[in-house]
């Protein structure tokens, strides 16, 4: 039997009133590695989440991100629709989630729904197990002024998550979290709940009717949530800014006015980035390629007479090992584009480049970690050293702020026929087929 004072706390949190529409709650959190692994950044965010429609036992909220350290998403991954239960561990639609850069690559971190799913009654030493977590009522605590209830979720292999559970309503008033990613590295994320306001029902309105709309342009960006990309093609930049003065009017209040300021600092900036790399793209079309690196990662002269007479195309990139992070994947296209085509008639050479001026590998470590990605992909054409000063003829497109990888498509007459920086759209069935057409054209001459 519970002692009077437990009793009197053990509830049905199905029973008890879910969070009010037009409840906005800030949260505030960080993630941060158990080991040191010699980056001293840290992660934080603060989540915003505004009910704006409900059912029984279930909210929709619209959610905002913003996140400092160790990388973060571009503003078309920072909001969403999300509707929780309190009945159900997860939630439906596009949830938020942290972007962790590691040393190795990137991990999507999701955040789990912060209505509170469980047993119809908690009481202190209640256990229960939903699939393979075993959950424990560990006890009561304060939490920001607020009685809680301190919920223990394990697996097989140890701590989950403590979860702090409102004692009032199925809310989870703060979170700690032990996350593996990369190579199984160990990491604590914690939240907790720093400021709940109420907006009024018109205001509550314009807030889902603002998020509705930005959803909508997004969509006609054909933007694909979470795919980790950070830049817009000519065509988006084009879309969004004829959006973009509509939609800064529609969140001018509520947790979208954040998303706001930073969609018109992103697009102000890549119309910036793009013009610049459109004149580095003008001045180098027609120019002669001259002569190539001297050597590739092996240490070895490339044959002189490999690409002469040919299409060629010259792939700039890091081409390094670890991380082992997008774009990676396209040169498997590249490579594909290769093997599709004759090999009398066309060429591809990738060009080893420095990730950037802050890269202070050795041009030694640099050929071994391009020969492990070169392994890896079991690629089938070659890869030179630059020693900048054929990226640099050609034209950085890093200069004008533009990104890696950088294609430059030579002709027969050893003429610069195309300049594409940043990344090509992929299609699965096609693979490069924008870069594929170009290549063809000059075949056809």
């Amino acid at each position: 039997m519970l002692p009077a004072t437990l009793t009197l706390a053990a509830f049905s949190l199905l029973a008890a009133p879910p969070v009010d529409v037009g409840t906005q709650l800030t949260y505030r959190g960080t993630m941060v590695p158990v080991r040191d692994d010699g980056n001293p950044a840290a992660k934080e965010f603060v989540l915003e989440l505004a009910a704006v429609t409900s059912a029984p036992d279930a909210i929709e909220f619209i959610w905002t991100m913003e996140e400092q350290g160790r990388g973060g998403w571009t503003w078309l991954d920072r909001f969403g629709r999300w509707t929780t239960a309190a009945d159900k561990r997860e939630g439906t639609g596009i949830g938020p989630a942290l972007l962790y850069v590691r040393e190795d690559g990137k991990s999507v971190v999701p955040i789990v729904p912060l209505l509170f799913a469980g047993p119809e009654e908690l009481a202190a030493e209640s256990t229960w197990e939903e699939g393979r977590l075993e959950y424990r009522v560990a006890g009561q605590t304060q939490i920001g002024g607020r009685a809680c209830w301190e919920v223990e979720a394990r697996s097989p292999y140890g701590h989950k998550r403590t979860l702090f559970v409102a004692q009032d309503q199925p809310l989870v008033v703060a979170l700690h979290e032990t996350v593996f990613i990369g190579q199984g590295q160990e990491h604590k994320l914690k939240l907790q709940l720093s400021e709940t306001k109420q907006h009024t029902m018109d205001e509550t309105a314009a807030i889902a009717a603002a998020a509705e709309r930005w959803q909508t342009v997004r969509s006609e960006l054909g933007w694909e949530p979470k795919s980790r990309r950070e830049e817009l093609t000519d065509e988006q930049l084009r879309t969004l800014k004829g959006a973009l003065p509509k939609l800064l009017r529609t969140a001018a209040a509520g947790p979208l006015a954040a998303i706001a300021a930073a969609a018109e600092r992103d697009a102000a900036g890549q119309r910036n980035r793009a013009g610049a790399v459109a004149a580095l793209r003008e001045k180098a079309l027609g120019q002669e390629l001259g002569d190539l690196p001297d050597r590739d990662i092996h240490g070895k002269p490339p044959l002189p007479e490999s690409h002469a007479g040919k299409v060629t195309v010259l792939h700039f990139w890091t081409y390094r090992d670890t991380p082992l992070v997008e774009p990676y994947g396209q040169v498997a296209y590249l490579d594909f584009l290769l093997r599709r085509r004759a090999s009398d008639k066309v060429a591809v050479i990738g060009v080893l480049v420095p990730e950037s001026s802050a890269d202070d590998r050795s041009p030694q470590a640099l050929a071994a970690s391009a020969r492990k990605f070169e392994a890896f992909m079991n690629l089938s054409y070659p890869i030179v050293v630059d020693d900048g000063s054929l990226l640099k003829t050609l034209g950085d497109p890093r200069v004008g702020g533009g990104k890696l990888p950088l294609f430059v498509v030579v002709g027969p007459d050893g003429k610069v026929a195309e300049y594409h920086a940043g990344l090509y759209e992929v299609k699965a069935s096609e693979g490069l087929a924008e870069l594929d057409a170009v290549v063809g054209k000059l075949l056809a001459k």
